[in-house]
């Protein structure tokens, strides 16, 4: 299991975890806060990610959360 955080489009900030799983994907579900309050919880999968360097799985991890978090808020 890893961490990864950020700053959504829209200000709210996020800490999330992940972890590998099957049909080569992870699965992550992140917090979200505004100003430190709670403001709510998102999970989800991003799939055929064996081969991506560290650093672009993050990077599709972050864009995946952003696509949960904005398009629902």
């Amino acid at each position: 299991m890893s961490d990864i955080a950020g700053t959504t489009s829209d200000g709210f900030d996020y800490t999330a975890m992940y972890v590998a799983a099957v049909l080569n994907s992870v699965v992550w579900a992140a917090t979200f806060r505004l100003d430190g309050d709670y403001r709510g919880a998102r999970h989800g999968r991003v799939f055929e990610v064996s081969e991506l360097s560290i650093t672009d799985l993050q990077q599709v991890i972050k864009d995946d959360i952003e696509c949960a978090w904005v398009s629902k808020a």
